[in-house]
């Protein structure tokens, strides 16, 4: 499909340019954690870098307006997960979210071998604080289930990722208590801990939690490039961050971009074809919460495309999320981009976890990136060390480069045939994916009306 500008001359030379230059991006991002670090949801690093953003934006001569919205809230206490056998001493370990305040708990520890919990002894696990490997995948439903009918009365999770790291999440994405305390661990932590049990070992762990659940108040920042068309382009990141560490990476880079986009379309193409609506969501890391409540609140509006920006670093290819309408538009993009041009095959693979998840359950298409970050950074995701330190100017100004050319792209693109998906469709879209049980699991699948297509 061909690309209509607004403007007479193409202004793509100008936003790489001016994207690779001046490195604004980079500045911004230096500016916001250093003065105010973690962005955890409720807290006031998120409050004051939220301000800080805003008056950034406006300083740009962008219009913002801010949309508050209700929440399941929490606020983390001086939790603790201490071993009392074979030797006392406390576990680096961190509270999962939505962890409620209880009474500490101190019991014997066993190891969780299956999720299958049809292939389980009760009796094995009964008064038992399981320990959790990190290939095994629980939910609400189960840890129900396990505290219920196995008598189960804590969980210890352990880590992916060696090196004393822990593990920044949510129990689940609806803001209920789990049944018992459930704490993250080490992976060092976790094996020693399984090494003992195998060998008949007696581990005895105390779980001490003060955590609580509060009902909150969060702000989605939305600015708008007004178009000629109230139509719209909807580019999103999360704002808020895990309170270990910075919140550099995890996703101080999309917060970024984003504001790069802002500025680089509002200097160079400030009036295209179609608004441009730049959201900055909040209390994503509880649940998605921020995006989930603007498709509620904007279920009606014309939206044409929501692109989203989650830990973009390297930019190596493009996604259309199994929105078959969007792959010619996507290889049009690509062809474009000279030097940036992708090194990898477009993808049209749908896939859950992000703020553009919400939008998919409406039928909106959406787009995502396929970005790395280098390994020896992205290990510390959710952790302590996800810091500034990390973050590479190049790097983050070659993707704010193309993701504004990718905005400016869509925004203008008048010829190409965009469409909302019927709920019929957009079951199919997460059938043919293969992600239908999993949402059932997760109690998060709202198209049981609908059958399969024979």
């Amino acid at each position: 499909p061909k690309t209509k500008s607004s403007t007479n001359a193409d202004p793509s030379e100008t936003i790489v340019g001016d994207a690779l230059l001046n490195q604004e991006a980079y500045s911004f991002l230096a500016t916001m954690i250093t003065r105010y670090g973690h962005r955890l949801a409720g807290t006031p690093g998120n409050d004051r870098s939220l301000d800080y953003l805003q008056k950034e934006l406006e300083n740009l001569g962008v219009e913002v307006h801010r949309e508050s919205f209700q929440h399941p809230g929490w606020v983390r206490g001086d939790d603790r997960a201490i071993l009392i056998q074979p030797e006392n001493r406390p576990l680096r370990s961190i509270t999962l979210g939505y962890v409620d305040r209880q009474k500490p708990v101190e019991a014997p520890v066993a190891l969780l071998r299956s999720i299958d919990l049809d292939t389980l002894d009760p009796k094995a696990l009964d008064g038992r604080i399981i320990l959790v490997p990190s290939s095994l995948r629980l939910n609400q439903a189960k840890y129900l289930r396990l505290a219920n009918d196995f008598g189960v009365c804590g969980a210890l999770l352990m880590n992916r990722v060696n090196g004393g790291q822990l593990l920044a999440r949510v129990a689940n994405h609806d803001g209920e208590a789990p049944p018992f305390p459930l704490f993250g661990i080490t992976r060092e932590d976790g094996l020693r801990l399984r090494a003992q049990l195998e060998v008949d070992i007696p581990v005895v762990v105390r779980l001490e939690t003060l955590s609580q659940i509060k009902p909150m108040s969060s702000e989605n920042l939305v600015a708008v490039l007004p178009g000629e068309s109230d139509e719209r382009i909807v580019l999103g990141a999360h704002f808020d961050s895990w309170d270990l560490g910075q919140g550099a990476m995890d996703n101080g880079l999309g917060v970024a971009q984003l504001f790069e986009v802002a500025r680089l379309l509002q200097k160079h193409s400030p009036k295209n074809a179609y608004t441009v609506a730049i959201v900055f969501f909040n209390a994503e890391e509880w649940g998605l919460w921020g995006s989930r409540r603007y498709v509620e609140a904007h279920r009606e509006s014309p939206i044409r495309v929501m692109v989203n920006l989650d830990m973009v670093g390297e930019i190596t290819g493009v996604n259309a999320m199994g929105f078959d309408e969007l792959v010619s538009v996507l290889k049009s993009f690509s062809s474009r981009l000279g030097a940036l041009k992708f090194s990898r095959n477009l993808a049209n693979k749908t896939w859950l976890g992000g703020d553009h998840h919400p939008f998919i359950l409406e039928g909106i298409p959406a787009i995502t990136f396929y970005a790395p970050i280098p390994a020896e950074d992205v290990r510390y995701y959710h952790d302590a060390a996800d810091t500034f330190d990390k973050v590479e100017p190049t790097l983050l100004a070659k993707s704010s480069a193309i993701s504004a050319l990718l905005i400016h792209h869509l925004a203008n693109d008048t010829e190409s045939d965009y469409r909302r998906y019927s709920r019929e469709e957009t079951a199919t879209l997460f059938r043919k994916a293969g992600l239908e049980k999993r949402l059932i699991q997760d109690g998060n699948w709202p198209f049981a009306d609908i059958p399969p297509n024979e």
